[in-house]
């Protein structure tokens, strides 16, 4: 077979595959990171994704560094707006990408055609790669890993300046390429090379400076929030973890973006030192053939997985942390393949079958609804996934089935902080409904009450708090609620829905100049046109009492109004206040 057919056949394959995901939609952080982002819809914001972790999300605390991810999603903008097509078809161009490299690496690794072949074919077809092409936020995995694996295969090629340069642009992409200069060192180690130390300095150093980077920003270090569970903790978890993964890269079926997998309560619970008896053994068996080449691939692989085994995160097991250990066991499987070119009928027969059961967990990921449903009822016991599906749910106007499954994660677990506010969400938009009416005031007394009783157990969480304050402005307790959105902004400086609530409580209670300040604040954090127009307001009433007329707060006031309605042509209170005041010409 000519190496142009095998090219068409491992694309065809892959494409055909992964057909179905194109007519995907958003999921989960792709709204605050995409949907909701402001930053990626200019191209002219490009040099500060390089500068501002913070523009990663609409909300600044949830700051990342992945300029150049962030640089993709502009890209994507720029070229269609936010149709999620093209948001998949670049995911499943990255992973198509990474399916050739995986081909080239295992060539450059001593399979033979065949072999190296169906490796590529193997990482691209294999199931559990699927998250990365279908979960768009996904796409920080494949990207990561496209220079990740470019730059190993460069290095093993004798082109470490190339190299170096896809270190770079991996870095740029996700945190978890940091491990590609002990990548590089095994990668000689295992196949012979023996380069002088100074061949890795230039990553190491790299490596070391982006690391500075990251702490100049405040993003790792000791000055942050407190992780969601301490090492030793988080080593036990992982451990299991471990475990885990290995039976879902043997057996990708059941796949979740929920996993019911519960946290190690310590190192006494037998599931741990089994576990760790497992990992140990296997790594003792592949230490005592360490001469062999083969075994380069599954080291590479633990070591891909290293980051999030050191590093806590919210989510205990997720199923795009095994792609780039992936790609690595697929070149494995490519060597081992040269002595089963007798059983390829039955390889092919696997591979279409992987491909099967890629394209039904595509149709899963359609939307919110079908996706945290197939993952309800999977992992029945996760109150997150009931969570998520009863927001879907919510979204799609059935506010009794998102009722019971806030419910339903709430028995699951009482303290359930996102349960609980969501729940209290539904009371509060069943208010606005019915406004000025007793059965209104039932139901602000409800959504005060879940609010209240997750601040009672979480007294700093955010949501409650901001949402609590909704509440008493609506029921006129302007005092309360001032007081309520003051602690937002003092807990999270960065959030701009406390700056602009606080504005609108300042306004009520007639202190125009801190509502105009708060105003300020919240353009600083997120411009709107809604935020441009309070504060033109605010600005004029503020005038009214100034000994000179106000002719400051005029000025000021006409520009906030031009500005709302650059941002927002046509917006009516802009364009009246323009018309009224003379300045919209």
């Amino acid at each position: 077979m000519s190496l142009g057919l095998r090219t068409l056949l491992l694309a065809g394959a892959v494409l055909l595959a992964y057909a179905n995901s194109l007519h995907g939609s958003f999921h989960y952080d792709d709204f605050h990171s995409l949907l909701n982002n402001p930053h990626i819809r200019s191209l002219g914001a490009v040099p500060r994704f390089f500068a501002d972790p913070q523009l990663f999300s609409s909300d600044p605390e949830k700051a990342m560094y992945r300029p150049l991810l962030l640089v993709s999603y502009a890209l994507n903008h720029a070229a269609g707006q936010y149709h999620p097509t093209g948001y998949h078809l670049v995911n499943l161009a990255l992973h198509l990408g990474c399916a050739f490299l995986v081909w080239r690496l295992a060539l450059q690794a001593g399979a033979g055609q065949a072999g190296a072949w169906a490796a590529g074919l193997l990482f691209g077809l294999w199931p559990l790669a699927g998250e990365p092409v279908n979960y768009i936020c996904s796409r920080s995995e494949s990207l990561a890993a496209l220079w990740y694996l470019g730059s190993l295969s460069l290095f093993i090629g004798g082109r470490p300046g190339g190299a170096l340069l896809c270190f770079g642009l991996a870095l740029g992409s996700k945190e978890m390429a940091i491990t590609l200069p002990a990548a590089l060192w095994l990668a000689d180690h295992f196949l012979g090379q023996r380069r002088p130390w100074c061949g890795y300095l230039p990553f190491a150093a790299l490596g070391l400076a982006y690391v500075a980077l990251l702490w100049s920003f405040g993003l790792i270090g000791g000055g942050g929030k407190p992780g969601p569970r301490g090492l030793g903790a988080q080593l036990w978890t992982q451990i299991k973890a471990g475990v885990y993964y290995l039976k879902l890269i043997a057996m990708p079926v059941g796949l979740n973006v929920e996993h019911a997998f519960a946290e190690a309560q310590g190192p006494g619970q037998p599931v741990v030192w089994l576990g760790l008896l497992l990992l140990v053994s296997l790594a003792w068996l592949g230490w005592r053939q360490r001469s062999r080449p083969s075994l380069l691939w599954p080291a590479l692989a633990g070591l891909a997985l290293l980051p999030a085994t050191l590093v806590p995160l919210n989510v205990l097991v997720n199923e795009h942390r095994l792609y780039l250990p992936l790609a690595f066991l697929a070149v494995g499987a490519g060597l081992a393949a040269n002595g089963l070119w007798p059983y390829r009928r039955l390889g092919l027969a696997g591979l279409v079958l992987g491909a099967a059961l890629v394209a039904q967990r595509n149709r899963e990921w359609t939307d919110e609804l079908s996706l945290w449903r197939a993952a309800a009822a999977r992992s029945p016991q996760a109150p997150r996934a009931r969570v998520h599906l009863g927001e879907a749910l919510r979204q799609g106007g059935d506010l009794a089935g998102a009722r019971r499954e806030f419910d339903a994660a709430l028995r699951l677990d009482p303290g359930h902080r996102a349960a609980r506010t969501n729940l209290g969400n539904l009371h509060y938009e069943a208010a606005l409904t019915q406004p000025d009416s007793a059965a209104a005031q039932r139901e602000y007394a409800l959504a005060a009450a879940q609010y209240e009783e997750v601040l009672r157990r979480d007294p700093d969480f955010r949501e409650a708090l901001n949402n609590l304050g909704s509440i008493y402005l609506v029921l006129g307790r302007v005092v309360e609620a001032a007081q309520v959105y003051e602690r937002v902004v003092a807990l999270s400086p960065h959030f701009p829905e406390a700056h602009y609530n606080l504005g609108l409580a300042r306004r009520r209670q007639g202190q125009y100049a801190l509502a105009a300040e708060a105003y300020r604040q919240a353009l600083g954090l997120r411009p709107d046109a809604e935020t441009w127009c309070n504060l033109g307001e605010v600005l004029l009433l503020q005038g009214q009492g100034a000994s000179d007329g106000g002719r400051a707060q005029w000025q000021e006031a006409l520009n906030c109004f031009r500005q709302a309605l650059a941002m927002e042509p046509g917006n009516p209170l802009a364009a009246t206040r323009l018309r009224q005041m003379g300045g919209g010409q």
